[in-house]
């Protein structure tokens, strides 16, 4: 896709990872950017960045604005949750289903990228590690929408759609915001910041794969440049406890954590996502370390050791 200005739609800007990819794409001379938000959401602060198109809801995109993009950026996440009811399928999938269908029927060239999520699609498993080939079993609303989603948009790369979908683990950064189901790193910040106790469930050693939200950008700035990729992995490959986490922020915070154990049911297995794909096919691989990245989460809050 090089030599030409790339005409990039961004579906999901407002949010935490959206405002790091519109920071990114922003300015840069062979793009022509793009990007929609709700009414409801606010912008976020960044130099140069251009009027949103603003819609009630994902449902009222102009299609026939949308299908002479080059990319498409899906974003888009309401939350995580219990299992799929019929107002969730409503209000959560017909959407994107509707996009994509409008866009074939368009027969636009647009190269789709679809933000998922490994964790969430793949649910519990046996397996150590997991390769983007591997069975998806989602045991929550979220993962569902997340995989109905995705085979759809695997259907839709038959026809004249490019599509590249990003399972990425436990995104965190900058900016990640502060409620259930949000990030485990910004609440233990905020409770450190506050002094409120931060709740543990279960024993605290179950485990996730922390990959910094720069490095989510990175992969989706790889996946611009190298065009349809298909299903892709994105994490560090390198599993963390809660346990550990907490050692790790007051390491370097010089600070105790308050902590509150609740008791909790089994406790989910750790799976590996395997990311050689990320490798041969983007050209991507994690560049900012959990120590790197928490630490600049600390500093920022102004709780870093001195």
């Amino acid at each position: 896709m090089a030599g030409k200005t790339l005409k990039i739609v961004v579906l999901g800007g407002s949010g935490f990872i959206g405002a790091h990819v519109l920071r990114a794409l922003s300015g840069r001379a062979d793009v022509d950017l793009h990007w929609v938000r709700r009414h409801a959401t606010p912008s976020p602060d960044i130099d140069g960045l251009p009027a949103p198109v603003l819609i009630e809801d994902l449902e009222a995109v102009d299609i026939k604005w949308l299908s002479d993009a080059d990319v498409i950026v899906d974003l888009v996440s309401r939350g995580r949750g219990r299992m799929v009811q019929t107002r969730d399928i409503n209000l959560r999938i017909r959407p994107h289903l509707r996009i994509i269908d409008g866009l074939i029927n368009a027969g636009s060239r647009a190269h789709y990228i679809l933000l998922s999520s490994g964790g969430a699609v793949y649910g519990t498993t046996s397996e150590a590690v997991i390769h983007e080939t591997h069975l998806c079993s989602p045991q929550t609303e979220y993962g569902l929408e997340k995989a109905i989603v995705e085979m759809h948009l695997q259907a839709a790369a038959q026809t004249t759609l490019e599509a590249t979908i990003l399972r990425v683990t436990n995104a965190y950064g900058l900016g990640q915001p502060i409620k259930p189901g949000f990030g485990v790193i910004p609440t233990m910040v905020s409770a450190m910041d506050t002094g409120t106790p931060f709740r543990v469930f279960g024993s605290g050693e179950m485990q996730r794969d922390y990959v910094n939200v720069i490095d989510v950008r990175g992969a989706i700035e790889a996946a611009i440049k190298v065009g349809g990729s298909g299903i892709v992995n994105i994490g560090t490959g390198q599993g963390t406890s809660i346990n550990d986490l907490i050692a790790l922020v007051q390491e370097l915070s010089g600070r105790e954590l308050a902590l509150e154990f609740v008791e909790s049911g089994t406790e989910p297995g750790f799976a590996q996502l395997d990311t050689t794909r990320a490798r041969e096919v983007l050209g991507w691989t994690p560049t900012i370390s959990l120590h790197d990245g928490v630490r600049e989460i600390l500093e920022a809050a102004g709780l870093a050791r001195a």
